[in-house]
């Protein structure tokens, strides 16, 4: 150790023990185990272990194990293992196992295994909460208002104003077609209403080879048998088929009926 007198300046070479500066203006330590700087402008170190500053504009650390900040400006870790940025503007790693920031603006890791930020920006890895969904698809019809109306056929009477579906029927020989049960939608419109298709009309006077009584019905999409009328050709029982498709009559030939 060398002395310059009274006042001056010492300076302490030891290359293992490190530096400290409490009021100075600058701190630096390239091979040192800690350099700390409570009040300076700026700390730097660039091969030492920890270095810390709770109070200046900046710290960086590009080799070290560690680098903290609990009020400055900025943290930056390159290299480091560790970089946290309690209060400050931004903290970033780059290279360094974990990057945490609870109150800055920006935590940022590109090369590390953890970046947690609980400050001001919303991390990509929160998931938003999920939003109300309607209760379902259908209301109870009495949301709707006004029931609907089927030509020839009408909805069974229920007193349950709570019900979720009208259940319509068609007149006698009138075929339904389409849903039996029409809902309310959550939109306040009714579902798909069904049809009562009309019958086709077996009348005496066209089907004169049929031994009928009085006009016939048969429904849409069904056949019914008729007896046949007694003929020089034959006798009863001779029957046949009457088909009713799409509103249109079909006949088939009368022939011997035969008992099971």
């Amino acid at each position: 150790m060398c002395g310059t007198g009274d006042g001056g300046s010492s300076t302490s070479s030891d290359i293992g023990n490190g530096g400290t500066s409490s009021g100075g203006d600058r701190s630096t330590s390239s091979g040192g185990d800690r350099s700390t700087s409570s009040g300076g402008d700026r700390s730097t170190s660039s091969g030492g272990d920890r270095s810390t500053s709770s109070g200046g504009d900046r710290s960086r650390s590009s080799g070290g194990d560690r680098s903290r900040s609990s009020g400055g400006d900025r943290s930056t870790s390159s290299g480091g293992d560790r970089s946290t940025s309690s209060g400050g503007d931004r903290s970033t790693s780059s290279g360094g196992d974990r990057s945490t920031s609870s109150g800055g603006d920006r935590s940022t890791s590109s090369g590390g295994d953890r970046s947690t930020s609980s400050g001001d920006e919303a991390s990509p890895n929160v998931r938003p909460s999920a939003r109300p969904q309607p209760s379902g698809p259908f209301l109870p019809v009495d949301s709707c208002g006004e029931k609907p109306t089927v030509d020839n056929g009408d909805f069974i009477s229920d007193s349950d104003r709570n019900r979720m579906a009208l259940t319509f029927k068609c007149i006698n020989y009138y075929k339904l077609v389409g849903p039996e049960q029409v809902m309310c939608h959550s939109d306040k419109t009714w579902s798909k209403l069904p049809i009562c298709k009309a019958p086709c009309t077996i009348d005496k006077r066209t089907f004169y080879l049929l031994d009928l009584k009085k006009d016939m019905f048969v429904k849409e999409g069904e056949s019914q048998t008729f007896l046949c009328k007694e003929t020089d050709y034959w006798k009863k029982p001779f029957v046949a088929d009457v088909r009713c498709l799409n509103g249109d009559v079909t006949t088939g030939s009368c022939t011997c009926y035969q008992l099971n």
